[in-house]
């Protein structure tokens, strides 16, 4: 029984043909001139044809040559064509197989995006069984790479540099302030604006240290080291602390839009927004498939302040 030559050695013949060059064809799949040659040679000897004259330059096709690379061209199109009907073959299946997942994600993610999400996703994924489950920034790494979790949603920077992320949207920081406050009415507000008082932050040197970090960097860059009054673990007490005249509190912009009428938000100019994004594991094929989805379907909505 004869055995077809393996793929590459006909890919490394194609890239010969195409480039009519050994070395060029050599740099354009990423391997050595030495080795494509020894391929080539051991794809002619598979076959028993001389399949390029080499002995001039620009390399040129033999006759032999020209007819075989023909019909590979027309099989490597059919591979393409295969594989991606493979790959949604084996996404089918594994719809049939997976119908629950779970999205942890930051507790100052907002509700208005996991709407979203489950409007986005009910239209595609309608036999999808979806959970959302708040995780902190500290344990959503660890959460997926247990399993726990499928999906991961925070902002970044974060400390997994193993996870795959794909960005959602960006979001900028406001100032949150009770409406007698010296801050309104101001046409803007600068990090540098807040030295003087009390910060109520979403973020800690443990809960979140490089976020946290960011911020404090922020500071020193506005000329002052901040006075944190309080680290909070949702928007809701950030709320209750400025009620109660603690402090002023900073966090994106989306949570905000949930904020009680007797409080106030405006955003932080001179500093840049944070990123919201996604996180899942590598392997991990459904939730790829998902996320493809859930990108294009939010791509480009990003949260801006509007006056």
């Amino acid at each position: 029984m004869s055995v077809s030559p393996p793929l590459r050695k006909l890919q490394y013949a194609l890239a010969v043909a195409r480039e009519a060059h050994f070395r060029k064809a050599a740099e354009s799949v990423n391997v050595s001139q030495p080795t494509l040659s020894r391929q080539i040679r051991e794809l002619e000897d598979d076959i028993g044809l001389e399949l390029f004259q080499r002995d001039c330059h620009p390399v040129a096709l033999t006759t032999a040559g020209r007819a075989f690379i023909a019909v590979v061209e027309e099989m490597m199109v059919k591979i393409d064509t295969d594989f991606q009907r493979a790959k949604d073959a084996a996404r089918h299946a594994l719809r049939q197989t997976s119908t629950s997942i779970t999205i942890g994600h930051s507790a100052f993610v907002s509700s208005g995006i996991r709407r979203e999400i489950r409007s986005a996703l009910s239209r595609k994924f309608a036999y999808l069984q979806m959970q959302f489950r708040t995780v902190s920034a500290s344990e959503l790494v660890s959460s997926i790479n247990s399993r726990l979790v499928e999906i991961g949603l925070t902002f970044t920077p974060n400390e997994s540099s193993v996870l795959e992320q794909m960005a959602v949207r960006t979001e900028r920081l406001c100032v949150v302030v009770s409406q007698d406050s010296a801050l309104m009415g101001r046409p803007a507000v600068t990090l540098a604006d807040l030295k003087s008082y009390p910060l109520i932050v979403a973020c800690s040197e443990r809960a979140h240290p490089i976020l946290y970090a960011r911020l404090l960097e922020e500071c020193r860059a506005s000329g002052f080291r901040p006075t944190i009054a309080e680290e909070v673990t949702s928007a809701q007490e950030a709320f209750d602390l400025v009620e109660e005249k603690v402090g002023v509190a900073i966090l994106p912009y989306g949570v905000c839009e949930e904020a009680p009428a007797s409080i106030r938000y405006f955003p932080i100019s001179g500093i840049e927004p944070l990123r919201l994004v996604f996180l899942r594991r590598h392997d991990d094929g459904m939730a790829a498939e998902i996320l493809e989805e859930l990108t294009e379907a939010l791509e480009g909505k990003n949260v801006e302040y509007a006056s």
